[in-house]
């Protein structure tokens, strides 16, 4: 059956189909994700605001960009959101988080700290993890910071690394106070799934499923897979902080996400998700100014603002 995509995604993804790209050979994909970037105007940020400050800074030695509102208020620091962008462990760039982090800096009060972690083959696991639970232990030494009111946000492969934070944060005593995933890929098995009704044998135009089968490989390489790897593998879901779930209906990732979901219903865990309909992998990433998009972006925001009390 053919997908009943929204009009807007439907539009684009007839001016940008599907590149016919082979997922293993990382040279060829980051070279199309330049490409793509520099079509849209980039790398740069897209919506420059005079009330928001953009600064590069290097956080317990890894290096980010922090989204602030100008103005401080002078009675309490900020919230904190960690932002962990996509690209299939592979490519991609700590400026994915702007599309959350001026509104949350504009309308909320909340800084946005935004991770440039390493990237796979070259620095498979745990390099990147160990680079966002690097920049969570050290935000002390950011000024205005208000060390009690974090949440985590991450897409796609982001959204792999904020769920493994959440664990990690449980695990060690660290209060997180939400983990916004969005597209998250969270098991390295569910590409293996043949089961017709399974997301992984649908349609999916902007992930296929060798794509996620190369994604995991890129980013596991030789080691054994543990929980801080691939979140689904985890048995113990009880503890962890709030969950808001974006999950494309169109997308590969689509029923790991929902399974994690009712996992952590299950565990007792707080869980919003937001099935948005007619939507692929990344839309929100990839058709930003899309009306599905932006509401998806707004309630995102919403949730983290909720969950961080502004």
């Amino acid at each position: 059956m053919a997908p009943r995509l929204d009009p807007q995604i439907e539009a684009w993804l007839r001016a940008y189909p599907a590149p016919d790209v082979d997922p293993w050979d990382v040279a060829a994909v980051r070279e199309l994700a330049a490409a793509y970037m520099a079509d849209r105007g980039g790398p740069a940020p897209r919506w420059p605001r005079d009330d928001v400050t953009l600064t590069d800074a290097n956080v317990g030695g890894v290096p980010v960009l922090i989204w602030s509102p100008r103005t401080r208020n002078s009675e309490r620091q900020n919230p904190v959101v960690i932002a962990l962008h996509g690209g299939a462990f592979v490519v991609g760039s700590a400026l994915g988080a702007e599309r959350i982090a001026m509104p949350l800096a504009a309308d909320h009060q909340i800084t946005t700290v935004s991770v440039e972690y390493r990237l796979a083959p070259e620095h498979p696991f745990p390099a990147a993890f160990d680079d966002v639970v690097a920049v969570l232990m050290n935000l002390s030494e950011l000024p205005d910071i208000e060390g009690d009111r974090i949440a985590v946000h991450g897409s796609s492969a982001g959204g792999a690394l904020a769920a493994a934070t959440a664990l990690w944060a449980r695990d060690h005593g660290v209060d997180l106070k939400l983990q916004s995933l969005t597209c998250p890929a969270l098991d390295h098995l569910s590409a293996q799934c043949e089961h017709l009704s399974a997301s992984m044998s649908g349609v999916s135009p902007t992930l296929r499923r060798e794509a996620v089968i190369a994604m995991w490989h890129h980013y596991l390489g030789t080691i054994e897979p543990t929980p801080y790897a691939v979140p689904a593998l985890a048995d113990d879901l009880v503890g962890l902080a709030p969950a808001h779930i974006t999950i494309a209906e169109y997308d590969v990732l689509r029923d790991e996400a929902l399974i994690y979901a009712e996992r952590l219903r299950a565990a007792g865990v707080t869980v919003d998700v937001d099935r948005t309909v007619g939507t692929v992998h990344g839309f929100d990433g990839l058709l930003t100014d899309s009306n599905v998009a932006s509401r998806a972006v707004t309630r995102q925001v919403e949730a983290l603002a909720n969950a961080l009390g502004r």
